[in-house]
């Protein structure tokens, strides 16, 4: 299924098969070839239901023996790896980690804007979002349908050797209309954020999401993002001005070619309802509405979908717009953080970031409406480890709580008041 550490690489590892086999003739069809041989097989010999590959080799790349004291790891992308690698296409800079395959890309401008045979699919849990899984396209049907094998798919939840050996290479079938960066492909519960080709395959630069604008450029420089939702199609955002006690909405398309209907919607509760159905080609709203102190309803629509909240972000409640936070993530979290992940709460947002020098994730709660100290709460555990947290009343923020855990998977979360959040385990590397 997913989930998916960086290669701890023991020096016993066998390479690519693990029975010496050569590598074949450099070819993106081969490639292809290749994995579809392999559906249906586990992690290797090590697994619960023990297999060879389709070469003879004990695993795929270090399958069996890359995780913690050389035992099983998360394995989808050393299978794809390994196919590239015993198709003769060049494999330098990638790992057991499914984010080396977009570096990749960037390295050797190898994105492409439509699958090809032997490619690799990059997929993310949210749009434009870190890589968590790694698939290698099988065949590209005449409807344009694309199928892929996915190693490492479907395993049991626990430990990460435990979903090694219970995961196995699984076909499937991407259809044709989610068959493009930043689609959302329901059949794999994951967003594509890069198709990458092999060196030498042709292609370009990172896909930019397609979108030329932003949820603020949009709403205005004042606004900040206080909770987003995707459709098939788009993303609608909520945002929020700090000074003006503003709300603003707009439906982004994720990747805009042609003009569709679309919809942004808000309502203060108890208010009129604001809308901007039209048909456009990059985004419906701004629309706004004053809610400093009130429960809003947001949503919007792309085509056919269309999504609608609940009455919720009520605001400070203190009769007038709410101050605004001095902090961000990263100053809290300190220098070498980066933000890879945020959830929205009723009056505040919980950041997950990463230290990729140090290995450390670090979590804050930073109170966007701001009133007075409040109880506030931010949580962090690796997976297998201790819960740390700061379970305290504050004004501006909660945290940094941070932990080691360069290559597996945290759960993370937070409280403000009586809104809380928590993660379940993911960004594994």
């Amino acid at each position: 299924m997913r989930l998916l550490g960086w290669v701890v690489a023991a020096a016993a590892v066998v390479a690519f098969t693990g029975a010496g086999a050569a590598p074949a003739q450099a070819s993106t069809a081969s490639a292809a070839s290749l994995a579809a041989a392999n559906i249906g097989k586990t992690a290797g010999t090590c697994a619960n239901t023990p297999t060879t590959n389709s070469l003879g080799g004990s695993q795929f790349e270090h399958s069996c023996a890359g995780g913690y004291s050389g035992g099983p790891e998360y394995w989808c992308a050393d299978f794809a790896k390994w196919v590239w690698a015993n198709s003769g296409l060049n494999t330098a800079g990638l790992t057991a980690a499914a984010q080396s395959f977009y570096t990749y890309g960037q390295s050797n401008g190898t994105f492409h804007t439509s699958a090809q045979p032997g490619d690799a699919v990059v997929y993310s849990s949210s749009p434009g979002g870190y890589a968590d899984h790694v698939a290698i396209v099988t065949a590209v049907n005449s409807d344009g349908s694309v199928v892929t094998a996915n190693g490492d798919w479907g395993g049991e939840s626990g430990t990460m050797a435990h979903f090694a050996v219970t995961s196995s290479v699984v076909k499937v079938t991407i259809p044709a209309g989610s068959a493009h960066t930043g689609a959302f492909v329901s059949a794999a519960d994951y967003y594509i954020t890069g198709i990458v080709g092999a060196a030498g395959s042709g292609g370009g630069t990172p896909p930019g999401g397609g979108n030329p604008y932003t949820p603020v450029q949009v709403c205005g420089s004042a606004y900040g993002v206080v909770d987003s939702h995707h459709i098939t199609g788009a993303t609608i955002y909520l945002l929020y001005d700090d000074d003006s006690g503003n709300n603003c909405v707009v439906t982004l398309a994720d990747s805009p070619t042609a003009t569709v209907s679309m919809n942004a919607t808000l309502q203060a509760e108890g208010g009129t309802l604001k809308s901007d159905p039209h048909s456009y080609q990059y985004y419906a709203g701004p629309v706004t509405t004053y809610a400093p102190n009130t429960c809003v309803k947001w949503g919007g629509s792309y085509q056919s979908a269309s999504w609608t909240s609940g009455y919720e972000h009520c605001g400070s409640g203190g009769g007038s717009p709410a101050p605004s936070n001095p902090y961000s993530a990263t100053q809290v979290c300190g220098s070498g953080y980066a933000v890879v992940d945020h959830h929205a709460l009723s009056g505040a947002t919980v950041y997950l970031a990463y230290n990729a020098t140090s290995g450390d994730n670090c979590v804050v709660t930073l109170a966007t409406d701001i009133d007075g100290v409040v109880p506030m709460n931010a949580t962090l555990q690796v997976q297998g480890g201790t819960l740390h947290s700061d379970d305290h009343s504050y004004t501006y923020y909660a945290g940094p709580v941070t932990a080691y855990a360069p290559h597996t998977c945290v759960q993370w979360g937070g409280k403000y008041k009586t809104s809380s959040w928590t993660s379940a385990y993911g960004h594994c590397g």
